[in-house]
């Protein structure tokens, strides 16, 4: 009876050493793998992967282009049920750098943001890629990848950024999101007006600007006109200060005014 006590206290210790050996050092590691709040890095790149590959099922919005100087963005929502799954942001300064950041989401929830940028110098390019993986609004880990050419870039792998003191800076995404919506939507500093309209030989230009502090600006190319655009040339003053109703899709960076009666491409741009 002695040795079969022994041994059954043998393994007890065996296994209680064992299970201490292998739970993970992170306190969010081992949460279980069903819903958002449990994904670990690995199922976050093959859960936003197939977000990319599948992007045409997703309902698209896409907001004007803004500028303020020499910066210029703008944004694409792609969303499933009404519900936003990714976030684009397009931004460029000038010449000297372009950044696309993507929000992802699951569940409402924030699980990855890819920042990728492409800043020129006096020495050349430098292409950087950078992933923040978030579980319940937290980071808990970050990699990054830099090259001097695109293609160089898909040919390194990414390396874990380690964080200091063992704890990654926590962002304000919430703000972040909220400014998405806003260019989305056309409100806050991104709430345009019409400023006037431009003729050139073979276009027009709706130009815009935004309705209190004069910060942000948008212009959209006119290449069809139609009984708006004829209006708005015939009549500009009877709409200074307002706020449009307008279509558009976004080409070469550029929104382009999609008329009233192409209802082909509506989808691409925004009823406002």
């Amino acid at each position: 009876m002695k040795t079969i006590y022994l041994l059954c206290l043998g393994l007890l210790l065996l296994t209680f050493q064992s299970c201490n050996y292998f739970k993970p050092n992170h306190p969010q590691a081992d949460l279980p793998e069903d819903g958002s709040t449990a994904m670990t890095d690995k199922s976050i790149l093959k859960y936003t992967g197939s977000i990319d590959r599948t992007l045409k099922n997703f309902k698209k919005e896409v907001s004007l282009v803004y500028t303020t100087g020499d910066l210029s963005m703008y944004v694409e929502k792609y969303s499933e049920h009404n519900e936003g799954m990714l976030y684009k942001i397009y931004s460029a300064n000038g010449t000297i750098s372009n950044t696309l950041k993507s929000y992802y989401f699951k569940n409402d929830s924030l699980i990855l943001v890819k920042d990728e940028s492409n800043i020129r110098n006096e020495e050349g390019d430098v292409y950087k890629d950078i992933r923040t993986y978030l579980r319940n609004n937290v980071t808990f880990k970050i990699d990054s990848r830099t090259a001097v050419s695109k293609e160089a870039l898909q040919t390194i792998p990414y390396l874990t950024v380690q964080p200091a003191d063992n704890k990654y800076p926590q962002e304000g995404y919430a703000a972040d999101i909220k400014g998405l919506n806003d260019a989305i939507l056309g409100a806050d500093k991104f709430e345009m007006v019409f400023d006037n309209i431009t003729t050139y030989p073979e276009s027009h230009y709706i130009n815009l600007k935004n309705k209190k502090l004069h910060t942000y600006k948008a212009t959209i190319l006119v290449q069809t006109r139609d009984a708006y655009i004829d209006s708005l040339l015939t009549m500009p003053a009877q709409f200074k200060e307002e706020k449009l109703t307008l279509k558009w899709k976004i080409e070469d960076n550029e929104a382009v005014y999609v008329p009233v009666a192409d209802t082909t491409t509506s989808a691409s741009g925004l009823n406002r």
